[in-house]
């Protein structure tokens, strides 16, 4: 029975090195896991782990809402992906701080950035007549800051843009809450999103709501916030089917509108290398943003100031 006992004790012990490596795999893993989930985002009900772009300052602050609807991404038929908005998403383009791109890029997109200051929902059916036919893949629509408060009109153009995108998956984004009638906006995203399977919702409203987003005047994002909004956007997005992410060229670059909204923007050249510069100075207003009507008698003069440098070869 010796040798039997042996064996057995020969069993035990490779059972305790094999037990004693795997918890120190687990250990390892729970380890470096613990490593890579510093500084990453996770949406709560929506299987996406996106690289945080996030500033120091809001990073351990800023909470994400989970995406209503399916993740881009997970639908989407390719990587072109065609990005419609006003002066807040504009502020994100190549021409400024160039915010989107850097974000969405190394998920794979090839990203378009349409988008000019004080344009209504209209502004979003005008881009896809221009550019529709251009191959896209998916959309993300941010329209309505500018709003006339004809909520039937907004509802029908809103409609227009999601209809003329399908089958492509479409991620809508809610306003702020500068003002009351923004609720209207926000209510009718929610009605086109719930009448039509290819769109998904960023609660852009909640995710500004919180400190250090949005300038004083509660509608454009401070500079730390537009690192906020792309990558709220891309977390929406996800992952593209395709991991070849280019920055395409814009169509749309009228920003005549803007003066007192979008960033300035210095570029040098130093030896072959371009430094822009990005600087959010100024007098802005509660209604900067928004086209001219008859609200332009609440203006709000706020000032900001901030610099964000990126060096490119």
């Amino acid at each position: 029975m010796r040798p039997l006992n042996i064996h057995r004790h020969r069993i035990l012990a490779n059972l305790m090195v094999v037990l004693t490596i795997g918890v120190a795999a687990c250990s390892t893993d729970s380890s470096r896991s613990s490593s890579l989930l510093d500084g990453i985002g996770v949406i709560p009900g929506n299987d996406f782990v996106g690289q945080a772009t996030l500033p120091p300052t809001l990073a351990a602050s800023i909470k994400f809402p989970p995406i209503q609807g399916p993740l881009v991404g997970s639908v989407a038929k390719g990587n072109r992906l065609l990005v419609i908005g006003d002066s807040i998403i504009a502020s994100t383009a190549s021409r400024y701080g160039g915010e989107m791109c850097r974000a969405l890029l190394p998920l794979g997109w090839q990203v378009a950035v349409e988008a000019e200051p004080s344009r209504f929902v209209q502004f979003g059916r005008e881009v896809l007549r221009a550019r529709l036919s251009d191959g896209w893949d998916a959309s993300v629509v941010f329209l309505g800051t500018n709003y006339t408060g004809q909520i039937d009109k907004y509802t029908s153009d809103l409609t227009a843009i999601v209809t003329s995108l399908k089958p492509r998956p479409v991620l809508l984004l809610t306003t702020s809450l500068f003002r009351d009638r923004q609720n209207e906006v926000n209510g009718a995203i929610a009605k086109v999103a719930a009448a039509n399977n290819n769109v998904s919702v960023l609660d852009w409203a909640m995710v500004s709501s919180q400190a250090g987003v949005l300038n004083r005047d509660k509608i454009h994002p401070s500079p730390d916030g537009r690192a906020v909004l792309v990558t709220a956007i891309g977390k929406g997005l996800g992952s593209a089917p395709t991991q070849q992410g280019k920055c395409l060229a814009s169509t749309f670059t009228d920003d005549s509108a803007g003066a007192d909204v979008l960033p300035d923007v210095t570029n040098t050249v130093d030896n072959g290398v371009t430094t822009t510069q990005v600087q959010s100075s100024g007098t802005t207003s509660a209604v900067a943003s928004i086209a001219p009507s008859t609200e332009s008698s609440s203006l709000v003069p706020t000032t900001s100031s901030a610099i964000v440098t990126t060096t490119t070869p």
